[in-house]
């Protein structure tokens, strides 16, 4: 008897290993496509509620008309607050929606206006849908300019 040992893998252990390899591949590829479409739709629905939360703020603390404008056909929303003398300011940059999370989203109403108070002055409700791969979420804002998910 040599005193050899066999170290390493047969052929066969080693095919198993790269099917048990596939399989799990081609099960949980899907799923992770899912969970990063679903993850982009929720940050940017959390975004565009930081940026209505935002609008309504500067209304009330710069005491001017603000509006947050949503341009589904851009994909970008921007803040917007109208000064003393009618020019229209610009607050913070212009979000791309569709640059930083790979959305796109439709809305009832492209405008949403706060008076100076904070309150929305619409005369109706708007809804925003936001879409990633065929996962949607929805967020309204009531005339009130109040927000609702």
């Amino acid at each position: 008897m040599s005193g050899h040992t066999r170290r390493g893998f047969t052929l066969i252990e080693i095919l198993m290993v790269v099917t048990l390899v596939g399989i799990l591949f081609t099960v949980a590829i899907p799923f992770f496509r899912t969970a990063t479409s679903k993850q982009s739709v929720r940050s940017a629905m959390a975004a565009i509620s930081a940026m209505h939360a935002r609008a309504k703020s500067i209304a009330v603390q710069r005491a001017r008309t603000t509006q947050l404008v949503l341009d589904a056909g851009a994909g970008t929303a921007v803040i917007l607050s109208t000064q003393v003398g009618g020019a229209v300011d610009t607050i913070g940059r212009v979000e791309d929606m569709v640059g930083r999370f790979g959305v796109t989203f439709s809305t009832t109403q492209a405008t949403l206006s706060f008076s100076p108070r904070g309150i929305g002055t619409s005369t109706s409700g708007t809804t925003i849908i936001v879409t990633k791969s065929g996962f949607s979420d929805t967020l309204t804002v009531s005339a009130a300019g109040r927000l609702m998910q």
